[in-house]
């Protein structure tokens, strides 16, 4: 009986210390940025039809309280630049669905410009051009807020 009481204490000091040791080492939890996407289109946009996603945290239009919509639709992109932010983020997607509207004449061309900050820092700028001949496209961008 002692003998079973010294190894149980002796298991229960062994778990006491593997409980304390550092549990953040090997699996850090991201930290949480400010993240802003600004969105510039160019060229024929209107003839494209456009569905483009933000996702992470509750972002609004850049300086205001006006919430974005979930998704942003031709009828959310009739004009040229739009700008997203949101606070305590740890991982931005941006997701962009882009085809001509055979509806439209030809020849078109419009540009897409994602520029993405985090803290008010540069993280990324990506340009994509689509014509009229380009497939319906799905670009896809994802950024962590601790790299």
């Amino acid at each position: 009986m002692k003998t079973l009481s010294k190894l149980t204490a002796l298991l229960f000091f062994i778990l006491l210390l593997a409980g304390c040791d550092d549990s953040g080492g090997d699996d850090p939890t991201p930290d949480a940025a400010t993240f802003r996407v600004d969105i510039q289109q160019t060229g024929e946009h209107e003839k494209f039809i456009k569905v483009i996603s933000i996702s992470g945290g509750k972002f609004y239009k850049t300086s205001t309280q006006e919430e974005m919509p979930t998704l942003l639709l031709d009828e959310d992109l009739t004009g040229t630049t739009y700008s997203y932010e949101a606070e305590g983020v740890r991982e931005l997607r941006f997701m962009a669905t882009i085809g001509f509207n055979p509806t439209e004449d030809v020849p078109a061309e419009m540009g897409l410009k994602i520029t993405v900050y985090r803290n008010d820092k540069l993280l990324d700028e990506t340009t994509y051009t689509f014509t009229e001949d380009s497939d319906t496209v799905q670009k896809e961008l994802t950024y962590k807020a601790n790299q």
